[in-house]
């Protein structure tokens, strides 16, 4: 029997607190307003039945905004689903249908909430709140390029809402134009500081004391989703509460090193075969081979690993990825000493997971915690390369830290491409995942997960049915550390296309990612995995989402 190994991972405090989709937005009207809206169609009802049905339409929409900022998103989709229904005036039925369609995206039925858009935008094109919703819709299929012409043209014009600078801020933060973004938030967030998604992006740029008093409000109105997200807010708070406690525990770097680079080891799956390469790791002086992959985010041990190296509990925690059974339980803990070659940091926070359920390695690395330098993955000669990152023209260079967790000082500053980094491909950025255009055949390209903790390439039924016909393969299995996959298809043909290269494949796997979609907040239709990127030198800047794939085809690999 066929078997591979896959893994998608989302832990770390970069992604402790994402919400079902970050990406979604909201038309900034304040319930007030529409109190008076709702007052001058109840005085027309008296003179008319067809005034009736708008004042009703108007008290639906008005209660379903209400429920929409309580995070109450099932309440809300049956109040705007009931205002569309019912006989009005085409601006408001296209403000209804607008918030239907974001309230959709919140509940993950991408497809209504692409139908809900479009009616919003056939009733009424001029509206700000209609065409907002449509480029939500975009962002989530994975068009970020309509999205941001639509809200580049809103936030130009005169005629547009709080969403609008939500919207194209979610743009400009994946694009590492992170100072932009902060300026669009400052203004979604002084017009409308109710919105909970404005809330969301508007508390990332907050000290870890402000932060932890607004979760702890969160957390007191009941303001989450679900069971998992009241979870992972919980340990959101121990861990921030921890750290105001000891102000140390910053992950800095003990030793100033400009540029190192490490041994990567292949981690065997039989005698002949290996299915990945690891870092050597010493967590408290313990040594552990963690396997090095850019699909995770921060240090991820098992708890075999933690308890040898005594590592201190902080809070617990849900851990997820790729499979049909859920996110697996761990906890957070404090690590005093991480030391990666040459690197040594003090004061880190580190994932723990149950070995037994989920890993077969003693643990994983993201990339992603190697931003501070440019991070070369030569798997050729199978050595990881870190140097300095070029500063930037009005800065001094930074200090370096481990990026084992979201910082406040992040997003100080635009993309901006060194000379020297001209021939790097321009990728988007969602927390630690990395997402790059790949077209399959002749189809729209589509966004990629680059994934070194991928056995192989894989991609979703969807984007896989563009290109090629799909088979059920009962032979293969996937696993990761969600669990095992429940269907597995495999493809005919296809060309894939990123970047310079191409790549002929047949029998790709394919399987449900919409989890990894929904956690996220854009459509990830597929991995590149180690597989092939085994066969590349692969240079990464985190700083400005930049990604270079080099590869030496006289080498014997």
């Amino acid at each position: 029997m066929k078997t591979l190994r896959l893994t998608l991972l989302f832990f770390g405090l970069a992604t402790v607190f994402v919400r079902g989709n970050p990406s979604t937005l909201l038309w900034g009207q304040e319930p007030s307003t529409m109190t008076r809206a709702a007052s001058v169609a109840a005085g027309s009802s008296r003179a008319n039945a067809d005034g009736e049905t708008a004042a009703t339409a108007m008290h639906l929409l008005q209660e379903g905004i209400k429920a929409y900022r309580a995070e109450n998103f099932k309440a809300a989709a049956l109040s705007f689903e009931t205002a569309a229904a019912t006989p009005s005036s085409a601006g408001p039925s296209a403000h209804a249908n607008a918030w239907l369609a974001r309230t959709y995206l919140h509940l993950h039925r991408v497809p209504e909430a692409e139908a809900a858009a479009r009616k919003a935008t056939d009733l009424d094109k001029e509206q700000a709140n209609a065409q907002t919703a449509m480029a939500e819709v975009y962002f989530r299929e994975g068009n970020l390029a309509e999205a941001e012409r639509i809200l580049s043209w809103l936030v130009k014009s005169q005629n547009t809402t709080p969403r609008a600078y939500l919207g194209l801020a979610n743009i400009y933060r994946a694009t590492a134009n992170y100072k932009s973004a902060r300026a669009l938030i400052e203004v979604a967030h002084k017009n409308d500081p109710k919105d909970p998604d404005i809330e969301e992006f508007w508390i990332r740029s907050m000290t870890p004391k402000e932060r932890v008093e607004e979760w702890r409000k969160r957390m007191a109105e009941g303001r989450f989703e679900d069971d998992e997200e009241r979870q992972s807010l919980a340990a959101g708070i121990a861990v921030l509460e921890d750290r105001n406690k000891n102000v140390n525990r910053s992950c800095k770097l003990v030793n100033r090193v400009s540029a190192t680079e490490a041994k990567l080891e292949p981690r065997m799956l039989d005698a002949r075969r290996f299915g990945s390469y690891q870092l050597g790791v010493k967590v408290n002086g313990v040594k552990a081979m963690l396997e090095l992959d850019t699909g995770a985010g921060g240090i991820l041990v098992s708890s075999r690993v933690a308890e040898k190296a005594g590592l201190a509990k902080v809070a617990d925690n849900l851990i997820g990825g790729i499979g049909d059974k859920g996110a697996a339980n761990g906890y957070v803990a404090f690590a005093e000493k991480l030391q990666i070659g040459e690197l040594e940091f003090q004061n880190c926070y580190v994932d723990v997971v149950d070995k037994k359920r989920t890993l077969d390695t003693d643990g994983l690395i993201g990339a992603d915690v190697f931003a501070s330098y440019l991070v070369d993955i030569d798997f050729p000669n199978r050595r990881l390369k870190l140097s300095q990152l070029p500063p930037y023209p009005d800065q001094a260079g930074e200090q370096a830290s481990l990026q084992s967790e979201e910082t406040v000082s992040a997003g100080l500053h635009d993309r901006w491409i060194p000379p020297e980094y001209k021939d790097f491909e321009k990728v988007y950025r969602f927390g630690h995942m990395l997402l790059l255009p790949v077209q399959l055949n002749k189809a729209p390209y589509r966004l990629f997960l680059l994934d070194t903790g991928a056995w192989d390439n894989t991609l979703s039924p969807e984007a896989a049915r563009e290109a090629s016909k799909l088979h059920k393969d009962t032979d293969i299995q996937v696993k990761g550390l969600s669990g095992q996959v429940k269907t597995v298809y495999t493809t005919g043909e296809i060309m894939l296309t990123f970047g310079k290269f191409q790549q002929r494949r047949s029998d790709m796997v394919a399987f449900d990612l919409s989890n990894t979609s929904n956690h996220v907040g854009i459509e990830v239709s597929g991995a590149l995995g180690f597989a092939m990127l085994y066969l590349l030198d692969i240079k990464l800047d985190y700083r400005d989402n930049l990604v270079n794939f080099e590869y030496d085809a006289t080498r014997f690999h």
